[in-house]
């Protein structure tokens, strides 16, 4: 895998625009990933955080072309798309639980443009300490925790317990893409895995805008899009997974969660065997996808 760390300081404009400049990058690149063939649940890891006005990417990516991709998007000037920047505001709307406003569409803009260019900066020169600010605010944002509803989805599989702990991740990406990034949502919980005497499970809990939830797709519409899910399509990258339990230091503790769920003394090689297209292809056939609405 390949790591980096990215990061801009004290961007000229205030956290929720610099947030949602954020938002914008990793939508940005998952976007094109997708135009490049290639699916958010087998990159590795792209995760942002906002620090007031600092921005932060950390990436452990599997492959220098998702690597490549990446920089290109970081050092992109081009103005954000308004689809883009319409889709991860409704997902920091279910992040925040609050409803958000563009006060000013052409401030919006223009901070955005600068954060760009500043990061784009950052990257090739040594950080200044501060960028002049504008103390005009171009998003409204209202707390409204009651416009929202937490939803679960789970999937629970029968066999294979090694191959799907090792790949539950990429069910619960695969989920994510079909269901949720179509609508104001937003992940309140890391991917759980929970073995059981009778089969496997994994769960995720999502913050959605209660407007949204009739536009949730159903469970049996994410089972038929797991079970049609051509995995033989993604061999190399179920090779790069496999390859990084083996030898990369991301995944140096997993057999110490494994056996905490298991009671199976399984090392990083064992498991990494057990990531293939064929045990991928089992699990998707049987896997079962409830969503459960915590009201």
């Amino acid at each position: 895998m390949i790591h980096k760390l990215y990061s801009a300081y004290d961007l000229p404009a205030d956290h929720d625009t610099c947030h949602l400049f954020k938002h914008l990058i990793i939508r940005r690149f998952l976007k094109e990933t997708e135009k490049a063939g290639g699916n958010r649940a087998f990159t590795g890891e792209l995760d942002g955080t906002t620090s007031e006005s600092s921005v932060f990417f950390t990436s452990a990516l599997f492959t220098s072309e998702s690597n490549t991709l990446f920089e290109k998007i970081i050092n992109d000037i081009a103005p954000f798309e308004m689809p883009l920047i319409q889709q991860s505001i409704s997902h920091i709307e279910a992040e925040m639980q609050s409803n958000i406003d563009i006060a000013d569409m052409t401030l919006l803009q223009e901070q955005l443009a600068l954060c760009q260019k500043y990061f784009i900066d950052s990257q090739k020169t040594t950080p200044s300490n501060s960028h002049p600010k504008s103390k005009i605010f171009p998003l409204k944002i209202s707390h409204s925790p009651k416009d929202f509803t937490d939803v679960k989805i789970a999937d629970a599989s029968d066999e294979l317990t090694a191959a799907f702990f090792c790949t539950y991740p990429i069910l619960l990406e695969l989920v994510r893409g079909i269901c949720f990034d179509k609508i104001s949502s937003y992940p309140s919980s890391p991917g759980k895995f929970i073995a059981y005497y009778d089969g496997n499970y994994t769960s995720q809990t999502y913050t959605v805008k209660n407007t949204d939830l009739a536009r949730l797709s159903s469970s049996e519409t994410i089972q038929t899009y797991l079970q049609n899910f051509d995995i033989s399509s993604h061999a190399t990258d179920l090779r790069n997974l496999a390859e990084a339990f083996t030898s990369d230091p991301f995944y140096i503790s997993v057999p110490i969660y494994f056996y905490q769920q298991t009671a199976t003394p399984l090392s990083r090689n064992d498991l990494a065997k057990t990531i293939n297209v064929a045990n991928m292809n089992t699990i998707l056939k049987q896997v079962k996808a409830t969503i459960i609405l915590d009201y």
